[in-house]
């Protein structure tokens, strides 16, 4: 019975034993002894000795003729400038490339580890960026440096024995955006950010996962991205590698409560303002310093709004096309206040043009128009009694208008017209326009602000990725090899 224990015991160390060969040291890398981790340190030493040894000597600048897998995903969003248009993100960045010189035979490495009786080898190896050929890799609409590798020859990129490396790392993007102000404080901007490489082909793997990122000022999200067909090289057919440019858009939305706050309501507020002018007694004083106040705190606004747009924005932004209205109604009011002051003290004894008291007369007093009417309809029925037999004849009291209306009628046909009757009509004309004018701007904001805010979905597609799809979802690192990778089977 013992003996049978034994020989299993045997049997199941041996399998062990043998299934140990294939497996990667760092997944018990805090669980050696000292000497075993010694023994660690020196195989990696002599196997990185080993790499940058053979074939004469490993060089950086050597392309290993291979294409590069890139994934990009936004981390966050640290500056938006919608006036200058620049874009600085934080973002995480994921690469994987080939190089055949780079890779061994895991079976010649096996470091024994006693307490479990398995031999471990090394499956990957750390490579600092410094010492290996990367992707030349930049990007293609910077506002500050191109190359996203400048300061990272330190970081470490992890090499497989199959001689796949794999680079994770962060990296700070300044980019270029075309800002689109022409719904503000409503507005969209769609940016991207853009990478070309000189050397080899870019792979793109496109994340599936949508997610919505927020700060105070945006809210953003990533969109589909897609890869580019770039320029031929001008060095001649034979140099002629495939290039392409690699396309993140990202989408950008703000949140409009603030600006909405303290732009839109007082705007409304003083457009109201406007309208209460004309209900300001008549005296100069009062009512032009009330419309000058006005109109400068328009033109404080119309100051303000153009500091927070830029000065190239294509298209205008319609809150501007609102404010110079609002600036020019402004202006006109003023102007109303200063026609119909000047009228109030003109001398009565200026004459006044016949049709302007027509017009006076036909707007402003209806009522002395009817009384007028009236007594022309009864004094033709008067001519017309007065040609009745005498006996057909009603008494007088019940059949002649009373005299007080006769007089009444009398003194409203001649009634007489003043300048002070003509500022008023022009200050009821242009209250009225002020008015109509008024509603009108509010139910089209309403309209305006009620469309703008109420999708907020998501949009996959970008305009420039619209006619562009993505050519490639699988990295493959040559056309002879075979060796593919799926982008759904790579960590993240």
């Amino acid at each position: 019975m013992k003996t049978l224990k034994y020989v299993l015991f045997l049997y199941f160390a041996s399998l062990r034993f043998s299934y140990g060969i294939f497996v990667d040291y760092l997944s018990e890398k805090f669980n050696f002894e000292e000497n075993e981790k010694v023994q660690l340190l020196n195989a990696s030493s002599n196997l990185r000795n080993q790499l940058f040894s053979q074939n004469g000597g490993y060089k950086a600048s050597d392309e290993p003729l291979t294409r590069v897998g890139l994934r990009f995903e936004v981390t966050r969003l640290e500056r938006f400038d919608e006036i200058n248009g620049e874009l600085k993100l934080l973002s995480s960045i994921f690469m994987l490339w080939s190089d055949k010189r780079l890779k061994w035979d895991t079976d010649t490495i096996a470091i024994l580890q006693e307490k479990s009786v398995i031999n471990y080898t090394i499956s990957y190896l750390p490579m600092k960026l410094g010492e290996i050929w990367r992707p030349d890799i930049r990007l293609f609409n910077p506002l500050g440096e191109m190359d996203i590798f400048k300061d990272k020859g330190n970081e470490a990129a992890v090499l497989g024995y199959i001689g796949v490396l794999y680079y994770d790392g962060l990296v700070k993007t300044d980019t270029y955006c075309q800002p689109n102000l022409e719904n503000f404080p409503f507005d969209e901007h769609e940016c991207s950010v853009q990478f070309v490489v000189t050397s080899t082909v870019i792979a793109n793997m496109p994340e599936k996962t949508q997610v919505f990122y927020d700060n105070a000022k945006w809210i953003y999200f990533p969109m589909q991205p897609c890869d580019l067909d770039l320029a031929p090289s001008r060095y001649g057919q034979e140099h002629n590698n495939e290039r392409r440019v690699l396309v993140f858009p990202i989408k950008l939305i703000r949140r409009p409560a603030y600006l909405f706050l303290n732009i839109a309501v007082p705007l409304f507020v003083l457009s109201m303002l406007n309208t209460v002018v004309y209900f300001i007694p008549a005296v100069p004083g009062d009512r032009l310093s009330f419309c000058v106040a006005l109109l400068l705190s328009f033109t404080v606004y119309l100051i303000y709004v153009a500091g927070l747009i830029p000065e190239t924005s294509n298209p205008v932004p319609l809150i501007i096309y609102f404010l110079v209205f609002q600036f020019l109604l402004s202006a006109f009011i003023t102007c109303s206040s200063f026609l119909t002051a000047m009228l109030n003290h003109r001398e009565e004894t200026t004459p006044i043009p016949f049709l302007i008291k027509r017009i006076v007369t036909f707007f402003f007093n209806p009522c002395s128009r009817k009384i007028a009417n009236n007594y022309k309809r009864n004094v033709a029925q008067n001519r017309k009694l007065d040609e009745l037999p005498v006996e057909d004849q009603l008494p007088v009291e019940d059949q002649r208008m009373p005299k007080d209306d006769a007089i009444k009628s009398s003194n409203a046909i001649s009634m007489e017209v003043t300048w002070k009757r003509v500022a008023l009509l022009i200050e009821r004309f242009c209250m009225i326009v002020t008015f109509i004018v008024l509603v009108l701007e509010i139910l089209l904001f309403a309209y305006l602000a009620a469309k703008l805010s109420a999708n907020v979905e998501p949009t996959l597609q970008s305009n420039i990725c619209r006619t562009n799809p993505l050519n490639s979802t699988k990295v493959c690192f040559d056309d002879v090899s075979g060796l593919c990778i799926d982008p759904s089977q790579i960590p993240k």
